[in-house]
């Protein structure tokens, strides 16, 4: 094996050692304060007041409890009265399934308001997510949410099944990469994003090795796979860049949404540039599954069109990954706006209230608009930069050597010379309008 064949393999150590290098400076960037970091859904909840009785901390734990009874709800006439506010309370009894107080059964005021998001309405039977707060003495018990975690984890082994059962070999390789990419959200971009390192450029090295990951398992180490990197890679720096000059001059702060308030208020102690390189982070994190798709495609077009074509010059092989790169571009553009749009339906139909010149510039459109154009400017330029790449390293290799030298396909195809004058390979007494 050749240095170029062990480009990739010296590639993805590199990632490793850089992501290990800049983990290990977590231990000296100021800790964030669990206090702070607590579920902003568990603490808007009505239902889940954390109230300190006595002295001594307080702690709050999370359990699964299966509902009893449930009482008649009363309205709070006083609360209606006083605020203008609706509650109906109602009483019901619950009884732990997990944990220290597994089979205890307590009593706990259930508030059903005006506002559904807040509200957990339940029946006999149901399963639900109970807080338990302890301090001074004295434990409180409340219910916080409904217990999902069933029926999400039922609709993942139902998806996993159809994926491997579907895919076959290739569904594992996959899948592989799928869990490589997620892992390198939860454990890298995640983490080192809460200690305060710039969220932009870790998501660099994250796509950078999120690419990697996925072609080299699905494409092995191959030109293809090769090729479709550096596309993607390309791709992703120019959603980056376009993306990093909206945010600079538009500009857009990446504290539009809700959770970015939430977040903000967790963490004082990160400056306003953290939270527009967050943006920017979620901009290249949400552009690069199609960036990805179409770069693997032209590259693999290339390869095929290499294989059956004898002889085949830079131009034939740049022309047909050019010519799949226009196909898939509309499509592709697409796929990224309405993702973006179906995320966004709420703000959709806000905006049919707003006059268009204050609705261009409300910073939470802005957002989704400046997210999906950055996306789409970064689709767009994959798709020469990889059918170049990809017809320089397969066409410069031959129509079959992969990166380790290895012939991947011995078939040499169909030699114009061998083509007699009119197209048809042999006489043929058949007037049937075929494949001639």
């Amino acid at each position: 094996m050749g240095c170029f064949a062990r480009a990739p393999l010296f590639l993805c150590c590199a990632l490793v050692s850089v992501f290990l290098n800049i983990s290990s400076l977590q231990a000296y960037a100021e800790p964030v304060d669990a206090a702070k970091t607590a579920s902003p859904v568990q603490s808007s909840k009505p239902n889940a007041r954390i109230i300190e009785r006595g002295a001594g901390p307080i702690d709050e734990s999370f359990v699964v409890g299966k509902v009893k009874s449930v009482s008649a709800a009363k309205l709070d006439r006083l609360l209606l009265d006083k605020t203008g506010m609706v509650s109906n309370r109602q009483t019901v009894e619950v009884e732990v399934t997990e944990g220290p107080l597994s089979g205890q059964t307590f009593t706990v005021t259930n508030e059903i308001t005006d506002n559904p998001s807040f509200n957990v309405s339940v029946v006999p039977g149901q399963e639900v997510i109970l807080s338990v707060v302890t301090g001074g003495g004295e434990r409180e018990v409340n219910i916080a949410d409904y217990h999902r975690a069933p029926i999400i984890i039922g609709l993942g082994v139902i998806f996993l099944a159809a994926f491997l059962f579907f895919g076959g070999k290739q569904g594992f390789k996959s899948l592989a990469g799928l869990i490589a990419t997620v892992a390198l959200i939860a454990y890298v971009l995640l983490p080192m994003s809460l200690s305060g390192f710039d969220p932009l450029l870790v998501s660099i090295f994250i796509c950078l090795a999120a690419a990697s990951c996925s072609m080299f398992f699905v494409a092995g180490f191959s030109r293809k796979a090769f090729a479709a990197v550096i596309g993607t890679v390309g791709g992703v720096i120019i959603a980056g860049v376009s993306a990093e000059l909206v945010i600079a001059f538009a500009p857009l702060t990446g504290l539009s949404s809700e959770e970015a308030q939430i977040l903000r208020g967790s963490l004082d102690n990160q400056r306003p540039v953290f939270f527009s390189g967050l943006l920017a982070a979620g901009m290249l994190i949400g552009a690069l599954g199609v960036i990805m798709d179409v770069a693997i495609s032209i590259s693999s077009t290339v390869t095929e069109v290499a294989r059956t074509a004898a002889n085949p010059s830079f131009k034939l092989l740049y022309g047909a990954g050019m010519n799949v790169g226009r196909d898939i571009m509309g499509t592709m553009t697409n796929t990224l706006v309405l993702a973006y749009a179906g995320g966004a339906l709420p703000l959709l139909l806000l905006a049919r209230q707003m006059p268009s010149a204050k609705l261009i510039n409300l910073d939470l459109f802005a957002t989704e608009i400046a997210s999906a154009l950055s996306g789409s400017l970064g689709l767009v330029f994959t798709i020469p930069l990889t059918a170049l790449v990809s017809a320089y390293l397969i066409g410069r290799a031959g129509n079959t050597t992969s990166i380790s030298g290895k012939k991947g396909n011995e078939d040499e195809g169909i030699r114009i010379e061998d083509m007699p004058e009119g197209g048809a390979l042999t006489p043929s007494n058949d007037q049937s309008e075929g494949i001639r």
